[in-house]
């Protein structure tokens, strides 16, 4: 939970209380907190005093009661209840370990009901702490009653994220199927910073890992991506921990991509592969019902395939600097007058219109579409929030202009773009 010594640790303890004394005593002798809480209910509250006077009397540490507080729980029977009072110690935690690395919380399940009990540990599992639990070497009643007072002993003392760890995989993995990326990181983020085993640590840290590298893939900053996939495949047994038989899939599917991002990092200007990479974001753009955004995303794509085909077929580098000398004679004469330094910048219907021009198969079918109309969906972009307008695009825009532009080039489908994560062991 923390590198200081425990004798260096400044201690919260949390500690729940019965009608027997000895259990907190055992856990204040043992602890020795800077800071106590104590959960009682109004019968149990007078076991509260008792506890200090016996542990003060083993030797247990001199607190000032200016470092007692107590939260009382109105129905220590009603769980609905009595984690609905438990709430407020969120605040007080936060506040405690806000001070340093060496505040820390240590939360005694031992004494009350167990509804206190089990409220605790509901409250407690989101915080970084140590679970305590007060036993004992000797009961009555042939071993199965209460423990024989004096012989107590601190029996238990764990941290639940060395557990609940794996609940916080599930829930980023979870999440991150449905889209939320960040969400997703944030959670293995908290839970790495929370979590005590360094094999816990190391398994959330790789799939963090795996979560950033989509995440930067999805922001387009190819070469973070790279570096965050190399990351997770430097960890390859931390995914099988994770994963266990659906691994292998996994770990292999993160090579193609980490081998995708590596060549679109490569880039320095527009070509198929980054095409079809717009293309792929615009769809999960859309099944977040970005549809905005998603079609600003085909539009660029549209835009691009046109560059890229000029370049690659004819010559083309850069549409926004054209050479007026360069164009075929039926558009050199109405494009003259716009020149600049005997250059012409093109925008994609111009540039749809000199692919065309030059008897090129992706102009012919630009136009055989009417994608240059100005009802055509490409151009419904215009009026969209996102460019000149102050309409959001609707969705029937976006499935019109997708269906156009994968019938305009053919993508190679056949390479996996599906992100979804497997589910955990």
């Amino acid at each position: 939970m923390t590198n200081a010594p425990e004798a260096a640790r400044q201690i919260f303890l949390i500690c729940s209380v019965g009608g027997s004394p000895e259990p907190v005593a055992a856990a204040l002798r043992h602890w020795r907190p800077a800071r106590i809480r104590f959960l009682c209910s109004d019968q149990t509250r007078a076991s509260i005093g008792a506890a200090l006077d016996t542990a003060a009397a083993a030797g247990g540490p001199a607190i000032s009661p200016g470092c007692v507080d107590e939260t009382i729980l109105r129905d220590p029977q009603d769980l609905q209840q009595s984690l609905r009072d438990l709430r407020p110690l969120d605040a007080h935690v936060q506040s405690w370990q806000q001070r340093g690395d060496e505040y820390a919380v240590v939360v005694d399940l031992t004494g009350g009901t167990k509804v206190m009990s089990a409220s605790l540990a509901l409250v407690a599992r989101r915080w970084k702490c140590t679970f305590a639990y007060v036993g004992g070497q000797e009961r009555d009643k042939n071993g199965v009653g209460e423990v024989v007072s004096g012989r107590e002993i601190q029996f238990s003392r764990f941290n639940p994220w060395d557990a609940l760890g794996y609940q916080a995989i599930d829930d980023a993995v979870a999440v991150f199927n449905h889209g939320g990326l960040a969400a997703a990181g944030t959670l293995l983020e908290g839970a790495v910073k929370k979590a005590g085993k360094l094999e816990v640590k190391r398994e959330l840290s790789t799939l963090k890992a795996v979560v950033d590298a989509y995440a930067a893939w999805d922001r387009f900053d190819h070469t973070a991506a790279m570096q965050r996939f190399d990351d997770t495949l430097k960890n390859q047994n931390d995914l099988v921990a994770i994963f266990s038989q659906e691994a292998n899939a996994l770990i292999e599917r993160l090579g193609r991509h980490r081998a995708r991002v590596a060549a679109l990092a490569g880039q320095k200007e527009p070509t198929k592969a980054w095409v079809e990479d717009l293309l792929h974001n615009a769809r999960r753009r859309a099944a977040e019902f970005r549809v905005d955004d998603a079609v600003a995303r085909l539009y660029r794509a549209c835009e691009a395939l046109a560059q890229v085909r000029l370049r690659e077929h004819h010559g083309i580098g850069d549409t926004k600097s054209v050479s007026v000398e360069c164009l075929p004679e039926e558009l050199r004469a109405g494009w003259a007058g716009r020149a600049r330094k005997g250059c012409v910048m093109l925008g994609l219907r111009d540039a749809y219109a000199l692919l065309s021009a030059l008897r090129d198969d992706l102009g012919r079918r630009f136009e055989e579409m009417k994608l240059g109309d100005d009802q055509s969906p490409l151009f419904a972009r215009n009026q969209s929030i996102l460019a000149h307008g102050f309409e959001p695009v609707g969705e029937n825009v976006y499935n019109q202009l997708h269906a156009k532009l994968c019938s305009l080039v053919r993508f190679d489908e056949a390479e996996s773009h599906d992100w979804r994560l497997p589910a955990p062991r």
